[in-house]
């Protein structure tokens, strides 16, 4: 027969509470084991408060018992020492326990900017002892950006994630930041900057121009970077004053990226032109490097010979026609004269016509007399002389 105030059985009890919230935990787990065995297991009530029966041979001097909690919760636990056998309840207290936290999630590097769009990267490192349900990004003009501006979803759970941000603003700088959400809310990483393109392509001039004539000329260029929006028109566009535009003379070569080739016609002769290449895109139009070049005369050149065969009364000359101006050489020949610097307006030679070397037979001079000699050519554009070389007749 038991005695007077001595109990075989008693009862355990305590509180569940969250360390951080100081709120009391519901439905938690918790049991009493004997020797790694489960002897009673309860849930907490919603005040966070539970109660289980314990017999006192379990309870006997130097025999321990743990009360512990296990869920999402890390756990906590005691060993209960007897505290004598007169008591009929034995309150362990308090068993704090440490619930979900919010996940652990940082935002990496911004790449591959373009106008309207850029890829972003961010990692979950801790998933906070709650299942990430949703990680990526959110992005604003503004600071500290959250979910409530835009942003992209990058899968779920713990690990690296890669997002394309897309409909940017061009030539605009935003705020990043990726973000992670599990069972106890949404935490976010550290605050990326970066800024959009311009959103205007971006062109070279080539470096010369080619196969120059006296109204033609070929240059050209290339668009290495659309700026992020389709190229719509390109070319060079050329002026005898600087700095040309498309408000000047252009040619229009296409559209897309990619080298072109553009061909200048229309030209004055013996004129200084400066060309720019060109791309447009919907964002506007840039230009590339200037290029100066000169467009040919128009007129040929000419070279004189020494005159041989001298004689009292003759001698033999001629010269060379090197290139013809761009226009047929009509005539060419040897001029003189006693006097310097002779034209056709005096004594001349027909000798032929196209480019090459040609002779001339100087008859009928004086003898023992200067003469002054070039050699010309002509055609459309004009008559141009050669060097002058001077001679004298014999006796």
């Amino acid at each position: 027969m038991e005695q007077e105030g001595i109990y075989s059985e008693m009862t355990v009890r305590g509180t569940v509470v969250e360390q951080t919230s100081q709120q009391s935990v519901e439905g938690m787990r918790v049991r009493l084991i004997y020797k790694e065995q489960t002897i009673a297991s309860t849930l907490s009530l919603s005040d966070g408060t539970f109660e289980m029966p314990l017999s006192l041979d379990k309870l006997s001097k130097g025999v321990s018992v743990q009360a512990y909690a296990d869920s999402l919760y890390d756990g906590v636990s005691l060993a209960l020492e007897p505290h004598g056998y007169g008591q009929q309840y034995y309150d362990v207290g308090t068993l704090y326990v440490a619930g979900p936290e919010l996940p652990t999630v940082v935002t990496g590097e911004v790449v591959d900017v373009r106008a309207t769009s850029a890829q972003g990267v961010g990692e979950v490192l801790s998933s906070g002892k709650s299942t990430v349900v949703r990680r990526g990004l959110c992005w604003s003009t503004l600071q500290y950006p959250t979910l409530a501006n835009a942003y992209v979803v990058g899968g779920s759970g713990e690990g690296l994630f890669s997002v394309s941000m897309e409909n940017l603003a061009v030539g605009t700088t935003y705020y990043v930041r990726a973000f992670a959400t599990n069972g106890v809310g949404t935490a976010y990483g550290e605050q990326q900057v970066f800024s959009t393109l311009a959103g205007l392509p971006s062109v070279q001039t080539a470096t010369e121009a080619t196969l120059l004539s006296v109204s033609t000329a070929q240059c050209g260029g290339v668009v290495v970077d659309d700026g992020g929006f389709a190229i719509t028109a390109r070319g060079v566009c050329w002026s005898t004053t600087p700095e040309p535009t498309v408000s000047n003379l252009h040619s229009n070569d296409g559209n897309g990226m990619g080298t072109f080739v553009s061909t200048l016609t229309g030209l004055l002769p013996s004129a200084t032109y400066y060309v720019r290449a060109y791309a447009t895109n919907a964002n506007g139009t840039v230009y590339g490097e200037q290029l100066i070049f000169t467009t040919q005369s128009g007129l040929p050149t000419v070279s004189t010979a020494t005159a041989t065969s001298i004689t009292a009364t003759s001698a033999v000359c001629g010269g060379e026609v090197e290139t013809d101006g761009g226009y047929s050489v009509t005539r060419r020949g040897v001029c003189y004269s006693t006097s310097p610097q002779p034209t056709m307006a005096g004594l001349h030679t027909t000798d032929g016509a196209g480019t090459g070397q040609f002779v001339s037979h100087l008859l009928n001079l004086t003898p023992n007399t200067q003469y002054y000699l070039r050699a010309y050519a002509t055609n459309a554009t004009g008559t141009v002389y050669g060097e002058e070389r001077v001679f004298i007749t014999t006796n």
